[in-house]
């Protein structure tokens, strides 16, 4: 019996080590509900962090979900005196954040963070868009389409309205025959873990929904 006991608590011990040192499976799922999860290694590489930080201050992150949409609208413009065909574009831009309800997730032999469940939005996202381009169905050389503009106060030249000038010259344009031509382009959720006001993308490889 002296023999045995020391035996089987080293063992014990041995078997708690190894469930400290391993590294949990790598694994990030983002799905467009904003559920999934994101594995301890995946969080390390994203802020840089030794897993004894993890195990003390996982509570720190925040995690939030970026959706990028990117929507074109195109026209035809028509020079009345050459016959000319000019191509309009317009392009908006609307990326939308969200914060994200996880939960840290913990072994359950020896209680180390091992990454966090994602059990969906926390609240409504927040979006900014940026506009680009002339006014929807404005043709080269017209007020509404020599200007772009976008939400956040800047200002912008169309590449047709910075010619207005030699166009005039040419002759007016005119809205073409063809009906305006509508895209659309979404991507995300993307991940992101956020510590004290710093975002750090977390690549999705794995089991993203769109």
């Amino acid at each position: 019996m002296n023999k045995t006991l020391p035996v089987c608590v080293l063992t014990a011990a041995t078997a708690a080590s190894i469930g400290l040192t391993v590294p949990a499976e790598a694994a990030v799922t983002l799905h467009a509900d904003g559920t999934g999860s994101v594995g301890r290694d995946d969080v390390l590489q994203a802020v840089d962090w030794t897993d004894g930080r993890l195990q003390t201050s996982a509570a720190e992150l925040d995690l939030v979900a970026e959706t990028v949409t990117v929507a074109t609208a195109t026209w035809e413009c028509v020079q009345e005196a050459t016959g000319a065909v000019a191509v309009q574009e317009r392009r908006t831009t609307t990326t939308s954040r969200a914060d994200l309800v996880a939960t840290v997730q913990r072994s359950s032999v020896t209680g180390a963070v091992t990454g966090f469940e994602l059990q969906g939005f926390a609240a409504d996202a927040v979006a900014v868009s940026v506009v680009e381009g002339p006014e929807l169905d404005a043709c080269p050389g017209s007020e509404s389409g020599s200007e772009s503009g976008s939400e956040d106060g800047s200002e912008s030249g169309s590449e047709d309205g910075s010619e207005s000038g030699s166009e005039h010259e040419s002759g007016a344009w005119s809205r073409g025959p063809r009906s305006t031509e509508r895209a659309q382009e979404h991507t995300g959720p993307a991940l992101e873990i956020v510590h004290e006001g710093v975002a750090h993308p977390v690549p999705v490889e794995r089991g993203a929904a769109a």
